[in-house]
């Protein structure tokens, strides 16, 4: 079956939307911080960067871990649905044998009901962080549309 364009289907695909939440780990390079297409937000790489001082948080797994999920966490608020709308999330780890540090981090923010997670061991991060985390979160309806919307 052929749709020509003019039947409108193609009018009904979603649109992807670039959010820029203020707080949250800026895209680095040629990305966007996170895209949402229908009701589904992907959000790029979390660096544990201090917000302030745009430099990376203390050489500390526990420290890292927990800027990244903050800067996630930024983004969810933004979005209306707390941490609890992550469905996924990929961790990129550059040694395994931190897993315990990041672990006894991760366990506070996702203590009931975690999203699917993947944790991958990579030779290097960007600006020499030793954790980076990106997400796929399915947020609930905002009452109100918000202006990045």
């Amino acid at each position: 079956m052929n749709i020509s364009s003019k039947s409108g289907a193609a009018d009904q695909r979603p649109r992807k939307v670039p959010l820029v939440i203020e707080g949250a780990t800026p895209a680095l390079g040629q990305a966007s911080q996170a895209i949402k297409i229908g009701n589904v937000v992907y959000v790029s790489g979390q660096l544990p960067i201090n917000p302030e001082t745009g430099k990376i948080v203390e050489n500390d797994i526990a420290a890292q871990t927990g800027a990244c999920i903050k800067s996630l966490e930024k983004i969810t608020d933004f979005l209306g649905g707390g941490l609890a709308s992550i469905v996924k999330v990929s961790v990129y780890v550059t040694d395994l044998k931190d897993l315990p540090g990041m672990e006894s981090i991760y366990k506070v923010y996702f203590d009931y009901n975690p999203p699917v997670r993947t944790i991958v061991e990579v030779s290097r991060l960007p600006m020499n962080a030793r954790i980076q985390v990106d997400a796929v979160i399915y947020p609930p309806p905002r009452e109100k549309p918000a202006a990045a919307f």
